[in-house]
């Protein structure tokens, strides 16, 4: 996670010319709650696909656990498409707010710095770590020894960021059949989620046909992760651009939750996250490969709805605990994978069962991953460094 804690109210704005009403822009307290939120959710996750997928030997105890692997494969269709999508949306009001040029080199102080920090100390501790404590070798990263692991975001983030700046905002303006699409009314439903899994089909054709770029994996997934998830920020600067946030993040179609659980039904079975806890093979074959991308992008649209509006409903107030996970979240994500390398030959080795094991783990995980942003964020240059900011008064 990478934005602040910043939720302002807007000022009305006029209305761009389309057909469709749009109403002034409202603060939006849940959004802070989802960011949050959504920072929490990554830390179980990679707790697990650490243990499942980056240790020797493997945890196949978490694998085949279907509570473990249903949290990892629910989770995992959602999170960072709602995590784009509202960093587009807070993109577009910073925007707006200050400038495209003052914006961005904010952006690239908040998100550049703790990138640069982090490849520098965490990056080299996690290559480390893989080794030595989970016994099988960390990839490097631009043939250096360093882990990029959960920092890719930062990067991507950056780069969606350049782009989005060297596009006039003038240019900028959805149209009548794109506020709807975006809103699910109507014929716009249809042709959002055509859009939707149009885009997965064009993540498998870059997966099995753009040949990856020689002896370097990371780099590979790194250029994908940018192309696949380009269309959740997409959406959250068209939702802010057309003045919809405030139904698109809170947005009542009784047909969503119907819609969620039958694409549920036949996408989970071919999720690698959750197969070998159903007892299939960990990889589909082909069809299913087709069937699992195309509908990925519409059920994760779908489900960051349904999720901004559970949220809607429940929060609708400034909180002292979401806030605090809102001006941490960069620390905590930045910090939380080297405390999960240490405790989880501690964690497998718990006479618990499995999911114990890694509940315990994924606690401590937030525990200790929490004490080191209050640790950071006391001192102004690590406050800088780690955390995006200066040093809280």
């Amino acid at each position: 996670m990478a934005q602040s804690s910043i939720n302002p109210v807007v000022r009305p704005t006029p209305e761009p010319s389309n057909e469709l009403a749009i109403t002034p822009v409202q603060r939006l307290y849940h959004l802070d709650a989802a960011r949050a939120l959504l920072l929490l959710l990554g830390l179980p996750f990679h707790v697990a696909t650490k243990a499942i997928f980056e240790s020797e030997p493997a945890a196949m105890a978490f694998q085949t656990s279907q509570a473990v692997g249903g949290y990892l494969s629910f989770t995992h269709i959602f999170r960072m498409f709602a995590f784009f999508m509202l960093a587009g949306y807070f993109a577009g009001m910073m925007r707006e707010r200050k400038g495209a040029g003052v914006w961005l080199r904010e952006r690239v102080r908040r998100l550049g710095l703790p990138l640069m920090a982090s490849l520098a100390t965490l990056g080299i501790l996690q290559f480390r770590l893989q080794d030595l404590l989970l016994h099988k070798p960390s990839p490097r990263f631009l043939g250096l020894p360093l882990a990029l692991d959960h920092l890719w975001f930062l990067i991507v983030l950056l780069g969606y960021c350049a782009c989005y700046a060297a596009i006039p905002v003038q240019r900028i303006k959805p149209g009548r059949r794109i506020l709807r699409a975006l809103q699910l009314e109507g014929s716009g439903t249809f042709a959002m989620m055509l859009v939707l899994a149009g885009w997965g089909v064009l993540r498998i054709i870059s997966e099995l046909w753009v040949p990856p770029i020689a002896d370097a994996p990371i780099e590979t997934l790194l250029w994908q992760q940018f192309l696949f998830h380009a269309v959740g920020f997409v959406a959250g600067i068209l939702a802010w651009h057309g003045r919809i946030g405030d139904r698109v993040f809170a947005m009542n179609r009784w047909f969503i939750w119907p819609a969620i659980v039958l694409m549920l039904i036949v996408f989970m079975p071919l999720d690698p996250l959750i197969r070998p806890a159903l007892g299939k093979e960990i990889y589909p074959d082909g069809t299913g490969l087709w069937i699992m991308r195309t509908m990925e992008l519409p059920l994760a649209y779908l489900m960051s709805l349904a999720l901004f509006r559970m949220l809607a409903w429940a929060v609708n107030k400034q909180s002292r605990t979401v806030t605090f996970f809102v001006d941490g979240a960069l620390a905590i994500y930045l910090f939380h994978l080297v405390w999960a390398m240490i405790l989880l030959p501690q964690a497998r080795a718990l006479p618990i069962s499995p999911e114990l094991q890694w509940l315990v783990a994924s606690v401590t995980v937030l525990a200790l991953s929490s004490l080191g942003y209050l640790v950071v964020r006391a001192n102004n240059i690590t406050s800088i460094l780690f955390c995006g900011v200066p040093q809280k008064s």
